[in-house]
């Protein structure tokens, strides 16, 4: 599942592509996967002639914000095998032939695109004869979502309304009074997105490994140098990924056709039987709160942290 660092990196790579252009059609052919008042037709008509003025994130969701008063928001949560990718697509006016028109309208993902967006060719949103752009969902496994509506309207989603604070900006002493409400252990606690948004598999397990603590430590039994060690190693473990362009493992790739490297940077995470990278024992796998999880019998041996 793409995570914080994926998400930001698509965020990033997503803006100077789509910002000030107009949604000129939108298409699904997936509408369980979309969100909002009213039919997916109500919502294309919606959505039609607004203006793409930013995008945002929380967590592991982006935000597009549209134009209008009141403004619109699409929602996107990639979830477990999503990305975002945007392609040029010419009018079919400049097409000389139905090879040439398959040619643009193909993309390597072809029936794994569930979500389009058919954006204005023009940077100030008014429809252009030269080459416009579209804005595709590729997911595989069809666990995206889509939400649209208001501001408020999202803000009363049950699952948005509930997004804890973003990871990357949290600060030390709010992590720390986190914890301290917490209870059982703690991999699964930093996994709940109502409680720090956008840690997941990868982001923990490289980090508790950083931070020398077992996945099933008990939060209690983490005192506050504990708690500053795991902070630190989470800001660290997500600087890491983002200077490493995010993880493609699997089906994540940037919105521009590039790749993340940190699959190939990562230190424990999905490496069991390989041997850790700082005392050399050799890593397992555990099922840590029923998500598959690495760590290193000799650096992380489950005790008080001190």
């Amino acid at each position: 599942m793409p995570e914080l660092a994926e998400v930001e990196i698509t965020r990033q790579k997503l803006l100077p592509l789509v910002r000030g252009r107009r949604v000129l059609n939108f298409w699904t052919d997936w509408v369980r996967g979309l969100r909002g008042s009213g039919s997916g037709r109500r919502i294309a008509r919606d959505m039609r002639g607004r203006r793409i003025l930013d995008v945002k994130r929380q967590g592991k969701v982006l935000f597009i914000v549209l134009s209008g008063q009141p403004p619109r928001i699409m929602a996107i949560h990639l979830r477990m095998s999503g990305r975002l990718e945007v392609v040029p697509v010419m009018p079919p006016s400049k097409l000389v032939s139905k090879y040439q028109r398959s040619l643009v309208c193909a993309n390597s993902h072809g029936r794994w695109v569930h979500f389009r967006w058919q954006l204005s060719g023009g940077r100030r949103g008014r429809a252009s004869p030269s080459t416009g752009r579209e804005l595709r969902f590729v997911d595989p496994r069809k666990f995206g979502v889509v939400w649209y509506g208001s501001p408020a309207d999202l803000a009363c989603d049950p699952y948005l309304g509930r997004l804890g604070a973003d990871m990357q900006t949290l600060p030390r002493a709010e992590f720390a009074a986190a914890l301290a409400r917490g209870r059982g252990m703690i991999k699964p606690f930093l996994l709940r997105q109502d409680r720090f948004s956008g840690i997941g598999n990868i982001i923990a397990d490289e980090s508790l490994w950083r931070a020398r603590i077992h996945p099933e430590t008990r939060i209690p039994d983490l005192d506050a140098h504990g708690s500053r060690t795991l902070h630190a190693a989470i800001r660290m473990t997500i600087r890491t990924m983002l200077a490493s362009g995010g993880t493609s493992i699997r089906n994540w790739g940037q919105p521009d056709g590039g790749r993340g490297t940190y699959q190939d940077r990562r230190r424990i995470y999905g490496r069991a039987g390989h041997r850790c990278p700082r005392c050399r024992a050799t890593l397992r796998r555990l099922i840590v709160g029923g998500r598959g999880t690495t760590v290193c019998p000799s650096c992380q041996q489950r005790r008080i942290v001190r």
